[in-house]
């Protein structure tokens, strides 16, 4: 059976956390002038679309999630600070644990909840030179259920999934 979205989100986020130390974390996007520079870092996991694609009527869909990692940092008006260099290092970070978690099968299972999960597109980045207040989203996809495909090819290929 398929993990349920809930289950997806929640180790992604767990992972994702555990990659920078961010003072705020959560599933809920904010406005960054609502974040303090106090409560930043920020990382935000938001869903942002679903697709799903039946490789035959008699097999069951493969549901790839698309969801965005927000990263925000604000230093303030110190003038010698660089917004991006922070959150280049965050990226780093959750570059870091984008990796496989098995071995064996040389992807990023997510403890096996889902056939892979990894950063997919662009990474959109504003560098806050002017502001100190910079930002960056991460496109990220989880797909398929843990078990390998029954069709010989990996699901979401062709696609534009991961």
């Amino acid at each position: 059976m398929a993990a349920s979205r809930e289950q997806i989100m929640t180790a992604l986020l767990s992972r994702l956390a555990g990659s920078g130390e961010f003072a705020t974390i959560g599933r809920r996007n904010r406005r960054p002038e609502s974040i303090a520079a106090i409560n930043t870092p920020a990382l935000m996991l938001v869903e942002h679309s679903e697709t799903y694609e039946r490789p035959s009527p008699n097999q069951p869909p493969i549901r790839t999630l698309e969801v965005r990692a927000i990263v925000y940092c604000d230093v303030g008006q110190d003038e010698n600070a660089i917004p991006s260099s922070i959150v280049n290092q965050l990226l780093d970070g959750i570059d870091s644990v984008m990796v496989p978690d098995s071995r064996m099968l040389g992807r990023c299972t997510l403890g096996g909840l889902v056939y892979s999960a990894m950063i997919d597109g662009d990474v959109i980045k504003a560098p806050g030179d002017v502001t100190g207040k910079s930002l960056a989203v991460v496109q990220q996809s989880a797909w398929g259920e843990a078990e390998a495909p029954t069709t010989g090819a990996a699901p979401g290929l062709g696609s534009g999934a991961a």
